[in-house]
């Protein structure tokens, strides 16, 4: 496995897009069979596939993010400390015309929600996605936060620790009244989950800019 690693890692660095490819089938078998061989190189491993993801031809793009799916999966919360770079470029690429890889990176976004730290997965997520310029990118962000939101539970957020209402409230505010109609019901719906907690209202004026409000 240590050398199939190495062997990756330069597959991943060749100009041939079928190398690469081959690349990031190694770095899905090493992740399902040997996730700790990954793991002690797991900061240059992601950011390799991470990089594949905004290549421009389709066939690699789509394999890197299957790939990052699987390093979700299988690494779980080892992905905590990669989170912000994947996520935004898996974001990114929801603004894509093409339907195959926005489907695999829906796939992707919900391993990353249901294997990470919740509290990070919520951060990469708003950071990478929550201004973005591209609405599909927005609803998108909107959707997965969504997912977290009702997985963590108002408990959680609300009397978690801070970082998350700090967080949370400003970016839900914003998905509420965004242009997109889909993205403004999945800001609604965060909202709703959150209703029913009895420190709802003082909360969301804490953390809620005046404008917003």
């Amino acid at each position: 496995p240590e050398t199939a690693l190495t062997e990756a890692l330069t597959l991943l660095g060749d100009d041939d897009w079928e190398k690469k490819i081959e690349g990031l089938n190694f770095v899905r078998c090493l992740s399902a069979y040997h996730a700790t061989i990954l793991t002690a190189k797991l900061h240059e491993t992601s950011l390799a596939v991470a990089q594949e993801v905004k290549n421009l031809r389709s066939g690699v793009s789509r394999a890197a993010v299957v790939c990052l799916g699987d390093l979700f999966t299988y690494l779980k919360k080892s992905m905590d400390q990669e989170l912000d770079n994947t996520v935004k470029v898996l974001l990114h690429k929801a603004g894509e015309s093409n339907t195959f890889i926005r489907e695999e990176v829906d796939k992707a976004l919900k391993a990353m929600v249901n294997n990470v730290t919740p509290a990070r997965a919520l951060c990469s997520l708003i950071n990478g996605g929550q201004s973005h310029l591209h609405s599909a990118v927005r609803r998108c962000t909107a959707q997965h936060l969504l997912d977290i939101v009702e997985r963590m539970g108002p408990e959680r957020i609300l009397s978690g620790t801070k970082v998350v209402a700090d967080r949370i409230f400003p970016a839900v505010a914003k998905f509420a009244q965004d242009s997109s109609q889909q993205t403004r019901y999945y800001g609604r719906k965060m909202l709703f989950s959150m209703m029913a907690h009895p420190d709802f209202d003082k909360m969301l004026e804490k953390y809620t800019p005046t404008k917003d409000l």
